[in-house]
């Protein structure tokens, strides 16, 4: 993974939490947390960021997967299925100050909210 990786996940998508918690969907409504419970990673690390609507009948789930300390978007079709996936590592984001943070590195909500106030300007 690289700085590309990045780039592309916030070209395509958006900075980080420009997106919706819920959108319209093929007659329904899709919530972060309906999607997370939908791909069965309510046990995970996976932390909800946006949910991106996408032309050809689909829709982006961005999250930080803390498993691997990545930011991950998944595409996915009217059924529901994966058809895309996106993943750069934190560090692209957090830069030196990911290297600074010590065993908080291995908790995905720490990780969020330290991303948030480096997004924010706050660190």
């Amino acid at each position: 993974m690289s700085i590309e990786d990045k780039e592309l996940i916030e070209t395509r998508f958006g900075p980080l939490w420009s997106g919706k918690h819920e959108i319209s969907f093929a007659g329904g409504v899709r919530t972060l947390r309906g999607v997370r419970r939908a791909l069965d990673l309510e046990g995970s690390d996976a932390i909800g960021i946006d949910l991106h609507e996408l032309d050809g009948e689909r829709y982006a789930f961005r999250f930080y997967d803390g498993d691997d300390r990545r930011i991950a978007v998944f595409v996915l079709d009217g059924g529901g299925e994966i058809v895309e996936e996106h993943r750069a590592h934190i560090a692209e984001w957090l830069g030196d100050l990911y290297h600074e943070t010590g065993l908080m590195a291995f908790d995905p909500e720490a990780m969020v909210n330290l991303l948030r106030k480096k997004i924010a300007g706050e660190v």
